[in-house]
């Protein structure tokens, strides 16, 4: 962006977790969502990036404003028309573009949840440009994490808008799939539905892309939260489409005619596509953007008819399965049926088919298992020559290394739910699980390796079971107190994690001190090993998946204690 001739960088700023930055430039310039016969023109923007990366527009506009016609050709003004005067809550809009249509298209109060506060100053820094847009009387910017705030107001809104904070970004690329995002998962659509008025419209955009891919996710969404709310998604969700993007609106309650005629009057003079309403027919869909088939429409519809939803999904090109709390990663489409093609097209082009940036991660566990191995078998032949329990010694400890980095990763990951962002759960959880594992290797000598090997797996499928609970019924405290609630959570687990190495140490130190360094090292190459595992598991199956494998590791170290008397030639090894 900065290599345009004009590019005037007007404002930068870092805190613990980003860097903002916003550039003036007559290159930035853009109205996604805005239908083919959009007379208006985009006003003058400025670029807000986060990292450098997910460029948002901050639009040129009069304090005070009370209409902007460029707005009447978004996607996004449909909600307005069929709730004039709404009370909204807008979550995450970056650079404020969803904030300015609705206060253009009449909305009455406009709370905005921007977890980032070096955005919300970036963006009053430019008052003189953003025409005071978060300082407006009709604005009301709360800096908390979207889906928090979401939980913990009682106010009720009579549109809620999950804006498109992200480009486009290309699926077959693979890139983003690690991104946890749980703004988009099944639950937390449902809290979104909670907080609409009885009548309320949630609002939701994506990209489009074909086969369609995040726009159908988004809908399956929408589907699993109507249906566990108790609504009925046939009759409670529309969709339309623009050249680039899809609009998903999910009402409480059914639709009724005159909001359907006010969708049709809405999309026909725009040129925007309606891909799925209540009571639409076949003529209707794919008049103005034509593709030579249907395919939004035909996937939309074949979602909501099957009667086995669950197959469908698994004979779907791309894994489009709605994601959960458990498995927030809403750019993960990659599925092992796309192998045959990914490896057709290496070579040929830069972007495979069907995310082959998860190959990345299975080259690097491969290389990284072959390293491993390298670095703890080449060692045996010099090892054998003397005494010890080499083979019930390197599976002791391979199994903690696995064990402990196949509970921390999870956790980590879960905790960005909790704490809001990924900085925070990457130093609260650190600190903590380090902090009491090393309280739990210093009293190890008092305590029963059997019995700590013993807790340890029930402790951990508990947590396994239990987080979503916690999760669900803390997540609206303040950020210090759910720091301090995710503090005394990992205690336990990281104060018994911290004794069975320690233990394993002490016991060899007794008896086959030649062994130690190895077994530190085979502890060490499994856990590197281990961590590219946690997150291909992750992504494939769920975190509670990989916090299951954690406990079984721990629960065979018990079983291999327990199966000879002396597994580290160490008398009453399990007792001590």
């Amino acid at each position: 962006l900065l290599q345009y001739p004009d590019a005037q960088r007007v404002f930068q700023g870092w805190n613990g977790f980003s860097r903002v930055d916003v550039v003036e430039s007559s290159s930035v310039r853009g109205l996604p969502g805005s239908g083919f016969r959009c007379a208006a023109e985009p006003p003058r923007q400025m670029g807000l990036t986060v990292d450098g990366d997910d460029l948002n527009y901050i639009s040129q506009v009069e304090p005070g404003f009370t209409e902007l016609p460029f707005t009447d050709c978004l996607l996004t003004a449909l909600p307005y028309r069929l709730r004039p005067g709404a009370r909204v809550l807008v979550l995450e809009p970056r650079g404020g573009l969803d904030v300015l249509t609705a206060l253009a298209q009449g909305a009455s109060a406009v709370t905005v949840a921007e977890p980032n506060p070096l955005i919300v100053r970036a963006v009053r820094e430019q008052d003189d440009w953003a025409g005071d847009l978060y300082d407006d009387p009709r604005v009301d910017v709360v800096v908390e994490q979207g889906r928090t705030y979401a939980r913990r107001t009682r106010d009720q809104y009579e549109v809620l808008s999950v804006s498109l904070n992200a480009p486009q970004r290309t699926v077959t690329s693979g890139a983003y799939s690690l991104n946890e995002d749980y703004r988009y998962t099944v639950e937390a659509f449902s809290d979104y539905l909670a907080q609409l008025s009885e009548d309320g419209l949630l609002m939701v955009t994506r990209w489009l892309q074909v086969p369609p891919s995040e726009s159908i996710r988004a809908f399956g969404l929408a589907v699993e939260a109507m249906e566990r709310s108790g609504g009925d998604p046939k009759t409670s969700i529309v969709a339309l489409r623009s050249y680039r993007q899809m609009l998903i609106l999910a009402r409480r309650g059914p639709f009724t005619e005159e909001e359907l005629a006010v969708v049709r009057d809405f999309a026909e003079p725009r040129a925007f596509d309606l891909v799925y309403l209540p009571d639409i027919r076949p003529h209707e869909v794919n008049r103005h953007n034509v593709l030579p088939t249907p395919d939004y429409h035909q996937a939309f519809v074949d979602l909501l008819e099957t009667e086995d939803r669950q197959g469908w999904y698994s004979d779907y090109p791309f894994d489009v399965e709605p994601p959960t709390d458990d498995r927030p990663f809403f750019g993960h489409f990659f599925r092992w049926t796309q192998t045959r093609e990914v490896l057709a097209m290496a070579g040929h082009t830069w972007q495979p088919f069907g995310g082959a940036g998860y190959f990345v991660m299975v080259i690097l566990l491969a290389l990284a298992v072959v390293a491993a191995a390298g670095l703890i078998l080449i060692p045996v032949a010099a090892l054998r020559r003397q005494e010890g329990p080499l083979g019930r010694t390197s599976v002791y400890f391979a199994l903690l290394g696995l064990g402990y980095l196949f509970v921390e990763i999870p956790l980590m990951q879960r905790f960005i739910l909790f704490l809001g962002h990924p900085a925070y759960a990457l130093a609260v959880v650190l600190f903590a699980i380090l902090l009491f594992s090393g309280v739990g290797s210093a009293v190890s000598h008092r305590l029963s390796l059997g019995l700590v090997l013993a807790l340890l797996p029930a402790l951990i499928g508990a947590y396994a079971l239990g987080l979503p609970s916690l999760f669900e019924a803390t997540l609206a405290l303040p950020l210090g107190a759910r720091m301090v609630v995710a503090v005394a959570t990992l205690a336990p687990p990281g104060f018994l994690m911290g004794i069975p190495l320690p233990k394993g140490i002490a016991l060899l130190e007794e008896r086959s001190s030649s062994l130690i360094a190895w077994a530190w090292g085979v502890n060490g190459a499994v856990s590197v090993v281990a961590s590219i595992l946690a997150a291909l598991l992750a992504l494939s199956f769920g975190f509670s998946v990989v916090l299951v494998l954690g406990a079984a590791s721990y629960a065979l170290a018990l079983v291999l204690t327990a199966a000879s008397r002396h597994p580290l030639r160490s008398p009453g090894f399990p007792s001590r």
